[in-house]
């Protein structure tokens, strides 16, 4: 496959945009796919593959596709998805904001699971037999409930059967939900919304200060809580975020290192040149002809 010069921005769930009433976005289909080139998009985006096989890249991590397999994608993930040469792939796909997955009443313990996809957890899994089939019919019973528009209490089933698929894909990756410490009264700050922000935003120059102003908490309230929530400091976090946004345009694209760390959101490529050798143990133009070379092989 060529490599991108850019990886391509989706901005659409569906082909529709936000609704006019402030809802938020939700779609599922049953597809086909032999290929789908580098992208990122704002919205949350689970998958769940029933035939074929094939290979996908998220945030630079490759994994083998089949029946069974499961992926999640927090907004800006970067991913690809391409079929074994003469196969294509038939998947559920379920895009939506994340906001309808918690609705008003945040669960502190759900909110750290799903955002820690991709970092405390894996971006995929594989289901196999009874977990397998209960996936696909928890996916099938909230593509049946998407196509009755007219249905009392639509929404608030779409949530409770999205909610469920999410808890399955979750266990499978293998996180057992525990938190490092109880929460107290005191600490009922809403996570999602700020890591949400934070997963929009994080190739802008970003703060804690911003956060605290935005969201009106005070800085050591938001740090205290990024921690115990994720398990990282928030400028580790947002590093991480960055990290692997680079990775996956030096793997998957012409860009120059340059443009890379810029696009990635480090403030200049000192900084960038630094992290990256401390994070990966080489400089980024030698991990790109590294793994070039052994792909290539």
């Amino acid at each position: 496959m060529s490599k991108m010069n850019f990886p391509e921005y989706q901005e659409h769930i569906g082909g529709l945009q936000a609704a006019a009433d402030g809802q938020h976005r939700f779609f599922i289909n049953i597809g086909t796919v032999t290929l789908s080139p580098l992208h990122h998009h704002d919205y949350a985006e689970l998958s769940f593959f029933v035939e074929g096989t094939g290979t996908e890249h998220i945030n630079g991590v490759t994994h083998r596709v089949e029946a069974g397999t499961a992926s999640f994608l927090l907004p800006h993930h970067m991913h690809m998805l391409e079929s074994d040469s003469g196969r294509t792939m038939s998947k559920y796909r379920c895009m939506f904001d994340l906001q309808l997955l918690f609705g008003e009443h945040e669960d502190p313990e759900f909110s750290r699971l799903v955002y820690g996809i991709g970092t405390t957890s894996p971006s995929f899994v594989q289901f196999g037999g009874a977990a397998a089939e209960r996936m696909r019919q928890t996916l099938e019973q909230l593509h049946e409930e998407y196509a009755l528009p007219d249905s009392p209490g639509r929404r608030h089933m779409i949530r409770l059967k999205l909610s469920e698929a999410m808890l399955l894909f979750i266990r499978a990756g293998g996180d057992t939900g525990k938190t490092s410490r109880e929460c107290g009264p005191d600490e009922t700050i809403k996570l999602s919304p700020l890591l949400q922000y934070v997963h929009l935003h994080y190739s802008d120059k970003l703060t804690l200060e911003d956060l605290a102003q935005k969201f009106h908490y005070s800085v050591p309230h938001i740090s205290r809580s990024f921690k115990e929530h994720t398990g990282k400091r928030f400028h580790e976090y947002v590093r991480q975020l960055r990290m692997e946004s680079a990775i996956t345009m030096l793997l998957h694209t012409n860009m120059s290192v340059t443009d890379i760390a810029a696009a990635a959101g480090f403030d200049s490529f000192r900084t960038f040149a630094r992290a990256f050798r401390e994070t990966n143990g080489q400089t980024a133009s030698e991990f790109r002809r590294t793994m070039r070379k052994a792909h290539s092989t």
